[in-house]
């Protein structure tokens, strides 16, 4: 007679080929083996690859992520947050405590340390999803003006009831994509003239009301931010024309430069960019900045739509002519190396 541990042997065999066949995992708890650990480990994974390259930079921009889930109700269940690097040290995955499936995932990245990135304390259980907002600090006023300088970058991420982007059972991961809310705009000013140009002699600006975003990404009301320089210098250049060829000499094009952060740019609204000459007063510009943006928008991002190419697009150059009397020649623009000719300038 066979040993009843034998038989009992067979049996779990038996049980295990069915229960293959039939298809129940190997971890269903009917059955009692020694397969490992069947704990189911959920992760998220976040993506910035909607930029001009469509390569993910996630690893090269972010710096500190914060990750918020909400249920059906719209009532904050779990919030965690992680470094970049701890993130990246994990495998590329943030693990969390709950299934991703069931809730209403948005994120807020910023650098960490950072003062101009304002979220605000959440509580599981009792905060809304509607108290989740995003908003522009390091604001100071000044007369009638509320200025803010210089703003670190802002990252947007959400997925409702998310799919896992992977086919592994135990460890299924979960993916948020990130949209950047702010932009490095540069402003440079030639003097054609070859006289010098400081850039000490210019006050630069963009206003806007941009400085709180929702927890889908849309603009609240807010008050009128006014964005300054936190870097102007001025510089100097030699070119050629065929009259100073002639002679073996070039031409010195003299240049003011202005650096700003703003935050998210949005295709129906209308910031202004201002430049008006310090010493005198005197207006030198004052253009719809996301009009003139879009003016530059080149043929092969046709296929984009204006919004998705200002989200996808986080810097900007322009240049623009002065005359002798530092007045903006207004029949031609650089704009991120893209000369566009205006044929009919409104001021």
């Amino acid at each position: 007679m066979k040993s009843l541990s034998a038989y009992i042997k067979r049996t779990i065999q038996c049980v295990a080929l069915v229960a293959a066949a039939s298809g129940i995992s190997a971890c269903d708890p009917i059955l009692d083996n020694d397969y490992g650990d069947c704990t189911v480990r959920y992760h998220v994974s976040f993506c910035y690859d909607y930029n001009m390259l469509g390569v993910d930079a996630f690893s090269k921009q972010v710096e500190s992520v914060t990750l918020y889930a909400f249920d059906a109700d719209g009532v904050l269940r779990h919030q965690t947050g992680a470094t970049c690097e701890n993130i990246l040290a994990s495998g590329g995955c943030m693990e969390v405590p709950f299934n991703p499936e069931e809730y209403h995932l948005v994120t807020w990245c910023h650098n960490i340390g950072c003062q101009t990135t304002e979220l605000p304390d959440m509580v599981c259980g009792k905060s809304t999803i509607s108290e989740l907002q995003c908003r522009i600090g390091g604001r100071t006023k000044k007369d009638d003006c509320t200025e803010v300088c210089r703003i670190g970058p802002i990252f947007h991420g959400e997925a409702v009831n998310p799919e896992p982007v992977n086919n592994d059972e135990l460890n299924p991961t979960y993916l948020v994509p990130l949209v950047k809310n702010t932009n490095h705009v540069r402003i440079i000013l030639n003097n054609l003239d070859e006289q010098p140009l400081l850039a000490s002699d210019f006050d630069f600006s963009i206003v806007e009301e941009n400085g709180l975003m929702n927890y889908d990404n849309s603009l609240l009301p807010d008050e009128q931010l006014t964005y300054v320089p936190f870097y102007t210098g001025q510089g100097n250049v030699g070119y050629e024309t065929e009259d100073t060829r002639a002679d073996d000499n070039t031409t010195t094009l003299n240049m003011a430069i202005a650096e700003m952060s703003i935050g998210r740019l949005m295709a129906d609204r209308n910031p202004y960019l201002t430049v008006t000459n310090r010493q005198t007063g005197k207006l030198v510009f004052r253009i719809p900045l996301v009009q003139y943006l879009l003016i530059a928008k080149s043929e092969n991002v046709s296929h984009m739509s204006d919004q998705e190419y200002l989200d996808r697009e986080d810097t900007y150059s322009l240049t623009f002519f002065l005359d002798k009397n530092q007045s903006w020649i207004s029949t031609s623009i650089l704009i991120n190396s893209w000369r566009v000719v205006l044929m009919d300038v409104d001021m």
